[in-house]
């Protein structure tokens, strides 16, 4: 064995764990502002969503408008912070945001937020 080549080799396996750990540190900084990035995102609506107001419901229908809808087996609800909520958590009055499946089923719905209702008259 040479001499201070064992030295070298702990050298060596310091400079590695000192690379993971900053390698570590860099992808937990980029991980977790990811979710701060999407938490300020905000929501994104479909391009084909319709605009309502529900006047009651009595699972599985909603009356939106003058119209009574069915709602879907695998319907999702989403409430102001964007929550999924079962159809029993809806008001029975509100503003909203929903899509028709082709079938002529409610597939999904939105509450909006203040914001958000505040524009739906545009």
């Amino acid at each position: 064995m040479q001499p201070g080549s064992n030295d070298q080799s702990t050298e060596t396996a310091i400079g590695v764990v000192c690379y993971r750990v900053l390698m570590l540190k860099h992808f937990l900084f980029v991980f977790l502002m990811s979710f701060a990035l999407a938490a300020d995102a905000g929501r994104f609506l479909p391009q084909n969503v319709q605009v309502g107001q529900i006047n009651g419901h009595h699972y599985p229908e909603v009356k939106i408008g003058k119209e009574i809808y069915r709602l879907a087996p695998g319907i999702r609800i989403y409430d102001t912070f964007n929550r999924i909520i079962v159809p029993t958590q809806l008001p029975q009055s509100a503003k909203i945001f929903y899509q028709i499946d082709p079938s002529g089923l409610l597939i999904q719905m939105w509450l909006p937020t203040p914001e958000e209702e505040a524009g739906m008259g545009r």
